[in-house]
């Protein structure tokens, strides 16, 4: 359309980026910026002799430049000129808008280059678009023409991945003109658009946000399997499509796509608004759990929890879980008398006598070992205690007292005490150093 070097209301043209059925985008040098701007130039056909519809066009620009959102392409300025043609008069008017320039590539592009997105991908996408579409509705303003074409995605920089690709929805205040002048010369532009247009659009209905809904969809839809929801080369046929066929399942086109993605896509293309999210937002975020792959179950707090020696059954968090019973403590010790402790198990053999008498040492000083006492009634008499030593310990009168005493030990133990106790000792001639005497006793072990 213009060749670069063209100035257009001082921007200088540099590239062709695109061209649809309303227009061209090329890429301009501002005319005061050190900067690039995207100037999209209305083709003659849409209506510009018109000028309800020039009106209504710099109307629809200025509300669109109001809008300063991430995930919105921004709107600089729009006007009209005149630049040279190969008309009779040799001059021609146009009309353009200057918009923000996003270095990348859109997903009708990519769509022809990979086919396919991967579902994650699809829902980072839609989960932006779904932001700026919102953004817009609350402000009065309808794209009425989502669809890949208008979804710009920006350059991914060396630290990014395309999961963290910015997205940005372009073409706000020239959409709702095009759709008030479609007569549309390209059957391809016409099937184009239609793809994607909701059932009280194609009506003629009054629109809202959630006309801007059933698009991204439809849109969602295409990035998902790689082809449109209704495809037919027919222009009633898609319509009658949109207006009562039921959406196609995606999770029948694309191996491994849960199915989850279908009631979603579903409810975001119902026939009538209603039915649909409320918002974009909630579209988005059940896209993205619908596409996440299903987790492992995980224990809640009214799960059954299992244990051993235990017939399983549902514990809280807030109840102990039961375990097996242990064997109850006996009542306590008498005051004076040694707590049992329990059974130990004997070592194998004589080694508990070889262990209950160990060698005197002369040349320590004089030693008071204490003397195995009777346990408690009901207990183990295989087991035995010792009684405390120190300025409280029995006496050989106490033990008798208790029934416990030098008289009532097992007699393997006395004669192997009585061994080893020295001939002085056993004859009475030295009594105080007999280690194994209780203090008080009339004779030596």
């Amino acid at each position: 359309m213009f060749e670069p070097g063209t100035v257009i209301a001082g921007y200088r043209v540099e590239r062709l980026l695109g061209s649809g059925g309303m227009g061209a985008v090329f890429l301009a040098r501002h005319p005061e910026l050190p900067r690039y701007d995207a100037l999209k130039v209305l083709k003659d056909s849409a209506g510009l002799t018109d000028n309800n519809f020039r009106r209504r066009f710099l109307r629809e620009a200025e509300v669109a430049a109001t809008l300063d959102h991430p995930n919105i392409v921004t709107v600089f300025n729009r006007g009209r000129a005149t630049v040279p043609s190969a008309s009779r008069s040799g001059q021609s008017d146009l009309l353009w808008i200057a918009m923000q320039y996003v270095p990348g590539t859109d997903c009708a592009r990519e769509l022809n280059a990979i086919g396919r997105f991967t579902p994650p991908r699809v829902a980072h996408i839609v989960s932006q678009v779904a932001r700026g579409i919102d953004h817009a509705n609350r402000r009065g303003l309808t794209h009425r023409d989502v669809k890949p074409g208008n979804i710009l995605l920006a350059e991914v920089d060396e630290d990014s991945t395309v999961d963290e690709q910015r997205v940005l929805l372009t073409d706000f205040g020239v959409a709702k003109i095009s759709d008030e002048t479609e007569a549309l010369t390209s059957v391809g532009t016409v099937l184009a658009t239609l793809s994607y247009a909701s059932p009280e659009q194609l009506m003629g209905r009054t629109l809202d946000g959630r006309s801007d809904q059933y698009s991204l969809a439809a849109s969602t839809f295409h990035l998902l399997t790689g082809r449109v929801p209704f495809d037919d080369r027919d222009t009633g046929a898609v319509i009658g499509a949109h207006l009562k066929e039921p959406v196609p399942r995606a999770s029948e086109l694309v191996p491994g796509l849960p199915p989850a993605v279908d009631a979603v896509i579903s409810r975001a293309m119902a026939k009538t608004p209603e039915e649909r999210f409320a918002n974009c937002r909630e579209f988005a975020e059940a896209l993205t759990v619908s596409v996440r792959p299903a987790q492992p179950p995980s224990v809640s707090d009214a799960e059954a929890v299992t244990v051993r020696g235990l017939s399983p059954r549902p514990v809280s968090r807030n109840h102990p879980v039961p375990m097996p019973a242990t064997r109850r403590p006996g009542p306590p010790p008498a005051p004076g008398r040694p707590a049992y402790r329990g059974p130990s198990p004997a070592p194998p053999g004589g080694e508990a006598t070889r262990r209950a008498a160990p060698r005197p040492n002369p040349n320590r000083q004089r030693q008071e070992r204490p003397t195995p006492s009777r346990p408690a009634t009901g207990a183990d008499p295989a087991v035995w205690q010792h009684p405390p030593s120190g300025p409280h310990r029995q006496t050989n009168d106490h033990l008798r007292a208790a029934g416990s005493g030098p008289m009532d030990r097992p007699r393997a133990v006395r004669r192997s005490r009585a061994r080893r106790c020295p001939p002085a000792v056993r004859a009475g001639r030295i009594r105080t150093a007999c280690p194994w005497c209780w203090p008080g006793s009339r004779r030596c072990c």
